[in-house]
């Protein structure tokens, strides 16, 4: 099992977006010790495929924007995904609709560090505390509720000693949070909250 590192030039049986040495610089400067001192580089290698195999499968019709090519094994080149926070009303692009003068986009051949760092801590949450990577990539399940009472309304969550995951909903929340600014703006779960 090794890393096929996407550069961006749509590289063939890609299979991550980082270099083991990227995540392993990524989690020293955090100070995460059951990244750089417990988990070999197998466990490492593994936990980075399943992030990317998440990516690709969980976020695939989130993204703005669309792959480059149709065969690309990957999510990520992409094009037509502007940079979230750029508006200058007086920047001007050749060849560029003046409906969208005002916006820059991502250059095509470019994956972003927030898309890298995302898969660097889905890969993380994945591993168990001896550094061992599980055999799949779960969607977070959130707090889970030990208790509930209508009248007066009383909720209880589990902690972590009783089987609740705080650490692994904080952990997805916050890479989906690195990358949020690159997902279709109606791509989210809307709904209607009526009260009678």
């Amino acid at each position: 099992m090794s890393l096929v590192v996407e550069d961006g030039s749509i590289v063939a049986g890609a299979n991550s977006f980082v270099t083991l040495d990227e995540a392993n610089t990524f989690f020293a400067d955090r100070v995460d010790s059951v990244w750089t001192d417990l988990a070999e580089d197998d466990q490492k290698t593994r936990a980075l495929i399943l992030a990317s195999d998440y990516i690709t499968q969980a976020w695939r019709l989130r993204w703005a924007g669309s792959i480059t090519d149709a065969t690309q094994p990957l999510t990520w080149p992409r094009r037509g995904v502007p940079v979230p926070d750029f508006f200058d009303p007086f920047f001007r692009q050749v060849n560029v609709p003046l409906a969208f003068q005002d916006t820059y986009f991502i250059p095509e051949n470019v994956v972003p560090q927030e898309v890298k760092d995302a898969q660097m801590l889905l890969a993380r949450s994945q591993m168990n505390n001896s550094g061992v990577a599980t055999l799949s990539l779960q969607e977070p399940i959130g707090r889970q509720t030990s208790k509930e009472k209508v009248g007066s309304l009383e909720v209880q969550y589990m902690t972590p000693a009783d089987g609740g995951n705080a650490r692994q909903t904080t952990e997805y929340w916050d890479a989906t949070q690195r990358v949020k600014p690159y997902f279709n703006p109606e791509s989210g779960f809307n709904g209607t909250l009526v009260r009678n």
